[in-house]
C-alpha cells in the first residue's frame, strides 16, 4: 500500500516540476540583455555603490560651501556675585569739594557720596551678535576641495568597477540556468529511454526470451537514473534561486531560457575598453598628489575677514547705547610646528610612490588576465566542438546497439553500456558549452569591452 501511494505522489511532484520549466522556458521572451539590464537598476550593490557615490557628491558641496560668507548667532547672559573687587574713592575725592561749595552758596546743594566698590565680573549682563566670517586666502579649503571633486571619480569607478562584476555574475548565472535546464532535459530523456528499455525487457521475459534478471537490472538502472534527474532538478532550482537573487527578484520567480543551440558561440569582437580598475589608481594617484599639497599648504598663511553686528548691557535693555558693530581682519600663521608639516607631507608622498608602484603592478595584471582570458576562451571553444562531435557519435553508437538488442544480437549490459556513455556524453556537452560562455563572459570581463549604461 505504501509503495502504490508514494509512486504517484513522486510521479506528480515530477510532472509539477517539468510545468514549472515548461513555463519557465515560455514564459514571455526575456533577452540575457534584458536581464542584464534589470540587473543593473535593480541589484541592491549597485544601489549601495549608488548611495555612496551620491555621498560623495553631498561632500563636494560641502567643501565648496566654505569658500562661502558663514554667519553665526553667539549670546551670552552674565550674572555674578562676588570675586575681584576695585575700590574708587570718589567721596574721598569730591566731598571736600562738595563742602566748600556748600559753605560757599549756604546750601546743601551738593551732597555727600560714598566710596564706590566695583567688581569685576559684570552683573546682569547680556551680549549679542551675529558675527559673518568670510576666507579670503586659506590653501587648505582650496586643496580640500579639489580631493573631493576626485574622490567622486573615484567612487563612480567603483561603481563602474561593480557594475563589470555584476554584468559578468549575471551572465554567468544564466548560463549556469541554462546548462542545469539542459541536464534535466538530458536525464528526463535518460529516464525516458530507461522505462522503454525495461517495458521493452518485460515483455521479453513474458515471452520467455529473456530471463528474470534483465528486468530487475533495467529497474535498478531506472531508479538510478530518476534519482539522477531528482538531483538535476535541484540543481536547477539552485540555479534559478541565485540568478533571481542577482536580479533582486523572489528567488523562485520563473527564468525565459531558451536551448543550447540557440546561443552564439561566437567570440568578444567588441574594442577593449579602459579598465576601471586603471581608472580608480589613476584618480587615487591624483588624491595623493592633491593631498601633498594640502599637507604642504598647513604653512600656509589664512586670511580672513569678519563683522559683528550685536548688542551689549544690562539684561533686557536694547537701544541705541546698547547697538554695536565690530569689523575686523584675521591672520593666522603658524610659524613654527616642531616640523610636523614636513612629516606629513612625506608621508604624502610615499602614498603618491606607492600608489604610482600599484599602477604600474595592476596594467601587467590585467594585460595577463585578457591574454589568459582569450587562450582559454580558445582552449573551450575546441573543446566544446570536440564533445559536440563525440554526442553525436555516442547517440548513433547508442541506436545501432539499441537495434541489436532488440533483434537478440546484443547482451543487456553492452546496452547499458552504450546507454551511460550516450548520457555521459551529452552532459559533458552541456558542460562543455557552459565552459565555453563562461570563459567568454571572462574575457568580456577582462577586456572591459561591455557597454555600460550611464
Amino acid at each position: 500500500m505504501n509503495f502504490n501511494f508514494k509512486v504517484p505522489l513522486r510521479r506528480l511532484l515530477h510532472y509539477a516540476f517539468a510545468c514549472f520549466l515548461t513555463i519557465s522556458a515560455h514564459a514571455q521572451e526575456v533577452t540575457l540583455q534584458e536581464y542584464v539590464d534589470y540587473a543593473l537598476k535593480n541589484n541592491q550593490g549597485v544601489k549601495q555603490q549608488g548611495f555612496l557615490l551620491e555621498r560623495n557628491l553631498y561632500a563636494l558641496k560641502e567643501a565648496k560651501a566654505l569658500f562661502l560668507p558663514e554667519v553665526n548667532l553667539n549670546a551670552s547672559y552674565l550674572d555674578s556675585r562676588g570675586g575681584r573687587k576695585i575700590s574708587i574713592p570718589i567721596g574721598d575725592l569730591l566731598n571736600p569739594v562738595y563742602n566748600s561749595l556748600n559753605q560757599l552758596t549756604n546750601t546743601s546743594a551738593f551732597p555727600e557720596v560714598e566710596n564706590v566698590s566695583q567688581t569685576f565680573n559684570p552683573n546682569n549682563y547680556y551680549d549679542a551678535r551675529f558675527r559673518t566670517s568670510l576666507p579670503i586666502y586659506n590653501a587648505e579649503i582650496i586643496y580640500n576641495s579639489r580631493i573631493k571633486k576626485e574622490q567622486i571619480n573615484f567612487q563612480q569607478a567603483e561603481l563602474d568597477v561593480y557594475k563589470r562584476e555584476l554584468v559578468k555574475e549575471v551572465k554567468l548565472a544564466y548560463y549556469a540556468c541554462l546548462q542545469a535546464n539542459e541536464s534535466v532535459s538530458i536525464m528526463q530523456n535518460a529516464v525516458s529511454l530507461a522505462r522503454d528499455n525495461l517495458r521493452f525487457n518485460q515483455v521479453l521475459v513474458k515471452n520467455d526470451k529473456a530471463i528474470r534478471t534483465v528486468v530487475s537490472r533495467s529497474e535498478n538502472e531506472l531508479i538510478g537514473l530518476e534519482a539522477r534527474l531528482e538531483d538535476a532538478r535541484n540543481q536547477a532550482v539552485n540555479a534559478i534561486a541565485y540568478f533571481n537573487f542577482l536580479l533582486n527578484k523572489p528567488l523562485d520567480s520563473p527564468v525565459s531560457l531558451p536551448r543550447q543551440e540557440t546561443q552564439s558561440l561566437l567570440p568578444d569582437q567588441a574594442a577593449e575598453g579602459k579598465r576601471e580598475e586603471l581608472t580608480r589608481l589613476e584618480t587615487l594617484s591624483r588624491i595623493n598628489a592633491l593631498s601633498v599639497q594640502l599637507a604642504r599648504s598647513a604653512a600656509l598663511p589664512k586670511l580672513s575677514t569678519f563683522i559683528d553686528l550685536g548688542s551689549q548691557g544690562d539684561f533686557l535693555r536694547f537701544n541705541n547705547d546698547t547697538r554695536y558693530y565690530l569689523f575686523g581682519v584675521t591672520l593666522d600663521w603658524r610659524v613654527f610646528a616642531a616640523n610636523r608639516v614636513q612629516h606629513r607631507t612625506k608621508q604624502a608622498e610615499m602614498e603618491v610612490k606607492a600608489a604610482g608602484a600599484q599602477l604600474d603592478q595592476v596594467e601587467q595584471q590585467l594585460l595577463l588576465q585578457t591574454q589568459t582570458a582569450t587562450n582559454r576562451l580558445g582552449s573551450a571553444m575546441q573543446i566544446y566542438q570536440a564533445s559536440k562531435s563525440q554526442t553525436g557519435l555516442s547517440q548513433q553508437y547508442y541506436h545501432d546497439q539499441q537495434k541489436l538488442y532488440r533483434e537478440g544480437q546484443l547482451l543487456y549490459i553492452e546496452l547499458l553500456d552504450a546507454q551511460n556513455r550516450l548520457i555521459s556524453d551529452q552532459l559533458q556537452q552541456s558542460i562543455s558549452y557552459l565552459n565555453v560562455q563562461t570563459r567568454a563572459a571572462e574575457l568580456e570581463r577582462a577586456k572591459a569591452s561591455y557597454v555600460l549604461p550611464n
